[in-house]
């Protein structure tokens, strides 16, 4: 129980040790009982003279600071590379989609009524995507079982969201819907009722799941209801589980909310507001095809985009959102050793059966990266997260009260609290050391020098660690070197400050770079989607388009680091330090856009 207590609360625990660290370095009198240099001379009694040596706490300081600001620029770096390769596996995926046999347009009333249409449409299984494999495989076809998770959430954005999936050509044959609800959701059975009938004939299969109120151990929320929906989809197919055939690929597709403090009670809402192109079921099937011998230990990331209504939202919401996209898009690039699913992931029922499915108690808040590092220690270590160059289009937090001023006021609290949440997931890190430990106890064998280990610990300590204490180091740098006299500042500690000077310029200008790059990435992404949902009649998608001359935009390239401040390190110490007392968090309502049927498909 303390060891669990003291894990969950390591990134707490590493905010005061630096604060500690900070005051020793600060404090140049203090005697170290293993002091090895000569003790320092007060300037005014030896004017002239050189300083003195650096105590232990400052020498550690030095290496930290310097480490922590290198990170920041490697991040850039790594940025980069990620926008400038995934520019290009789109095109590329894209291509793929020309090469298999041409959609048909219909409108969207006509296949709804008329389903041999959507099945004449689809390309055969032995169609080039495939490469020529998947023939050998007996004409199997992978099923793909997608979990939308929602609670509280009206009949319009349900259906677009369903409209969307039901618009691929592949839908259905291969697409099993499974909506993850809330049994205490008044009125929960009707909507599904009136969902299941609408879009029957879309899907392979439509079903409902009603998770349970007070489950012991459970938090209500997405966890818990993809957890209890995943379990559904298990008994669904146990019989091919059994038989060692199992070609479905479960897909989790974003529930978003926004919680509050920490009560352990309160009301909640779960969004299933995430629009997928039919390219990325695709993919997925032409990789699960392609490494069939990995197949049963793969886990797909995708990026995200917020490409509906940003234009819509304060630049301090649309940078927190465009960074956060960015947190998750470098991970994923070609080479990489292990990538971390932002919001949307897929992965074999067989491996989700494996580890035991979904976890749904408190630590599992942050589902999407607490699933893959499930995965991980559950197979030794030897998971492979296979990235997939099509992002996953999602909408930035809206607020519908009032105009101006109030409204953005109010957006950008609800941006707070959702931004706290995702802090929220800063457990994981306790989760990872935890499962660490217990692995090197079972199996007499450590997983820390492995070099996929060693890329997961720096992720974790970049997601949970690097926001907030890259502010700290900040405010202290500023402060030391304002109140230290020149002339008592010890070269070495001048060398440091001079150096994540010039680090903290070159990420600045590393991410207007980076920026630069993503305009591109944006324009294809929104002029594909708008095409797509075009053809097939969904006309309140929403499309936000991005023009980098413009002031809105050119804005973000100075707003970016403020941005990151209030909706990253601020968040990060609020979670934190609330891991000191509890755990739990819970969700309340999150406004998102309605789009008019004639903007949306301007």
């Amino acid at each position: 129980m303390v060891f669990q207590w003291t894990s969950r609360c390591l990134p707490g625990f590493s905010i005061i040790a630096l604060i500690v660290l900070l005051w020793l370095t600060s404090n140049g009198a203090v005697a170290f009982r293993k002091w090895k240099g000569p003790l320092p001379s007060s300037p005014k009694d030896a004017p002239g003279s050189q300083p003195h040596h650096l105590n232990p706490a400052q020498q550690l300081f030095v290496i930290y600071t310097v480490l922590v600001h290198v990170s920041m620029f490697a991040f850039t770096i790594r940025l980069a590379w990620a926008l400038f390769s995934v520019t290009r596996k789109t095109k590329e995926t894209l291509q793929r989609r020309n090469l298999a046999q041409p959609r048909i347009s219909v409108d969207k009333d006509k296949w709804l009524s008329d389903t041999s249409t959507l099945t004449d449409a689809e390309p055969d299984v032995s169609d080039p995507l495939m490469s020529g494999l998947a023939h050998h495989y007996d004409g199997l076809e992978v099923i793909h079982a997608i979990i939308v998770p929602n609670y509280c959430e009206d009949l319009h954005t349900l259906r677009t969201t369903l409209d969307v999936l039901a618009s691929h050509p592949r839908a259905r044959k291969q697409y099993e819907i499974y909506l993850a609800m809330e049994q205490k959701e008044a009125g929960v059975a009707e909507k599904a009722a009136k969902l299941a009938l609408a879009f029957e004939p879309s899907f392979r299969h439509i079903h409902a799941t009603f998770h349970p109120a007070n489950l012991p151990g459970e938090i209500a929320g997405k966890s818990s209801n993809v957890a209890f929906a995943a379990r559904h989809i298990m008994e669904v197919h146990r019989a091919e589980l059994e038989s060692g055939h199992c070609d479905v690929i479960v897909t989790v597709m974003d529930g978003r909310c926004c919680p509050i403090v920490w009560p352990i009670y309160s009301a909640n809402r779960v969004i299933a507001d995430t629009h997928f192109w039919q390219d990325y079921f695709t993919e997925i099937r032409r990789l699960h095809y392609a490494h069939i011998s990995e197949a049963d230990r793969t886990l797909y990331c995708c990026p995200i985009i917020f490409d509906r209504n940003s234009q819509e939202t304060p630049v301090l919401v649309r940078c927190a959102d465009l960074l956060w996209g960015f947190a998750g898009l470098s991970t994923i690039y070609p080479g990489t050793c292990i990538s971390i699913p932002t919001s949307v992931y897929s992965l074999p029922l067989s491996l989700a059966e494996k580890i035991g499915g979904w976890d749904s108690d408190s630590t599992a808040i942050g589902e999407d990266m607490h699933m893959m590092l499930k995965c991980y220690f559950e197979t030794a270590g030897n998971v492979i997260t296979r990235p997939v160059y099509v992002p996953a289009s999602q909408c930035n937090v809206a607020s519908d009260t009032g105009r101006g001023w109030r409204r953005s006021l109010d957006t950008c609290r609800a941006r707070y609290r959702q931004a706290l949440r995702h802090m929220w997931g800063a457990l994981d890190s306790g989760f990872a050391a935890r499962r660490t430990i217990s692995y090197i106890r079972s199996h007499c064998r450590c997983l820390f020098f492995r070099p996929r280990h060693l890329a997961l610990i720096h992720l974790l300590w970049e997601a949970h660690f690097l926001p907030c204490h890259l502010i700290i180091l900040m405010v202290f740098s500023t402060i030391y070197t304002l109140l230290t006299p020149p002339a008592s500042l010890h070269p070495t500690m001048a060398w440091a400050f001079d150096l994540t000077n010039l680090l903290r310029a070159s990420s600045f200008i590393g991410m207007n770079m980076c920026i630069f790059l993503y305009e591109p990435w944006h324009a294809l992404c929104v002029r594909t989607r708008k095409t797509d949902m075009q053809q097939a009649n969904v006309a309140d998608a929403g499309f936000s388009e991005r023009i980098w001359w413009s002031p809105a935009q050119l804005v973000e390239r100075i707003c970016f680091p403020i941005a990151g401040t209030v909706f990253g390190g601020i968040p990060t110490v609020h979670a934190v330090f609330s891991h000191f007392w509890t755990d739990r968090l819970v969700y309340r309502v999150t406004k998102k856009p309605t789009f008019s049927v004639a903007g949306a498909m301007a």
